[in-house]
C-alpha cells in the first residue's frame, strides 16, 4: 500500500489559495515573534510583552511559543516567561558557519595593510555571555600585537569590549537598543586610553556611523589611532574591519576611511554570497 505524507497534496495538485495564504500568514507571525525577542533584549519575556513588540494578539503569541517548545526553539522559564532556546541557537550557528572565513577576509586585509602601512584587523561579534568582539583575522604589517603596549590579559580585556575602539561602535550601531544598553552596562577596562568614549558620546556616535559608514578612534588604546567600518550581513552586524597606526602617523583620515569602507563593503558582499573582484 502506498501512503502519502500528511498534508502533502497528491501529485499534480496544489494546495488551495486559502491554505497557502494561511500558511504564509502563520510563518510571518512566527517571524514576528522571533523578531520581538531580538528587539526586546533581556533573557526572557512573557507572552504579553512579545505580543506588544510583535503587534500580535497575545493568544496567537502563546500558541506560537507552545508550538516551539518540542523543538526547543523556545524554552519555558519560571513565571510564565519564555526565552529563545538551543533550537534557535543551532540555526544561528549553522548560518554563521557557512559564511566566508579567513581565506576570503585575509586578502582584503593584506591589501588594506599594504596601502596604509598599517595593522589591519577583522573583528566579529560574539554574543557569548554578553555582547563582545572577537579577533577573527589580522595582518600586522610592520607592527605586531605587542607594539600596542598591552599585556596579554589587558589586551584580552580591552580588545573584547565593545566599549573601546571604533570596531565596537561600528557593530553596536546595528545592534538593537537593548543590546547597546547591555554593552554600556559593562565597566570600561582600566587599561583604556584617554580617548575612550563616554556613554553619551558612544550613543551619539551610532547614528553618525550609520550615516558616514565608518568611525574614528584616537588614543582609546594609548598612542594608537584607528578607523573602522562595519561588515554587514543584510542589516545584521557581522563584524568590522579596522586600520590601526600610531596616532601621529594616522593622517589623511578621509582617504583611509574611504578605503576601509570599501574593504568592509567588499567583505559584506562576500558574506552575503555575492562576488566582487579584489581591487589592486
Amino acid at each position: 500500500m502506498i501512503t502519502k505524507e500528511p498534508n502533502n497534496p497528491p501529485a499534480g495538485e496544489q494546495p488551495a489559495a486559502s491554505q497557502r495564504g494561511s500558511g504564509t500568514a502563520h510563518a510571518l507571525r512566527v517571524k514576528a515573534v522571533e523578531r520581538a525577542f531580538a528587539l526586546l533584549g533581556g533573557p526572557a519575556h512573557g507572552p504579553s510583552e512579545l505580543a506588544a513588540a510583535s503587534d500580535l494578539h497575545v493568544t496567537v503569541v502563546y500558541r506560537i511559543l507552545q508550538s516551539g517548545l518540542p523543538t526547543q526553539y523556545f524554552v519555558a522559564m519560571p513565571g510564565g516567561r519564555y526565552r529563545l532556546g538551543p533550537g534557535a541557537a543551532t540555526i544561528g550557528m549553522q548560518a554563521m558557519m557557512h559564511t566566508p572565513g579567513i581565506e576570503v577576509s585575509h586578502p582584503i586585509l593584506e591589501l588594506l595593510s599594504r596601502n596604509w602601512d598599517a595593522m589591519t584587523q577583522l573583528w566579529v561579534i560574539s554574543p557569548y555571555g554578553h555582547p563582545r568582539q572577537v579577533l577573527a583575522d589580522y595582518v600586522p604589517g610592520r607592527y605586531d600585537l605587542e607594539s600596542l603596549g598591552l599585556t596579554a590579559s589587558s589586551l584580552v580585556a580591552m580588545a573584547s569590549s565593545l566599549r573601546i575602539g571604533p570596531t565596537g561602535r561600528a557593530m553596536a550601531a546595528y545592534l538593537p537598543a537593548p543590546v547597546v544598553d547591555m554593552v554600556l552596562a559593562r565597566d570600561v577596562p582600566t587599561e583604556a586610553g584617554a580617548g575612550v568614549f563616554t556613554d553619551h558620546d558612544f550613543r551619539a556616535s551610532l547614528e553618525q556611523i550609520r550615516v558616514a559608514g565608518y568611525d574614528l578612534g584616537i588614543d582609546e588604546i594609548a598612542g594608537w589611532g584607528a578607523v573602522a567600518a562595519p561588515v554587514l550581513w543584510g542589516d545584521t552586524p557581522y563584524g568590522a574591519i579596522s586600520v590601526l597606526k600610531p596616532t601621529s602617523l594616522l593622517t589623511d583620515i578621509a582617504t583611509v576611511a574611504a578605503q576601509t569602507k570599501a574593504a568592509a563593503a567588499r567583505l559584506s558582499l562576500l558574506v552575503a554570497g555575492g562576488k566582487m573582484p579584489l581591487a589592486r
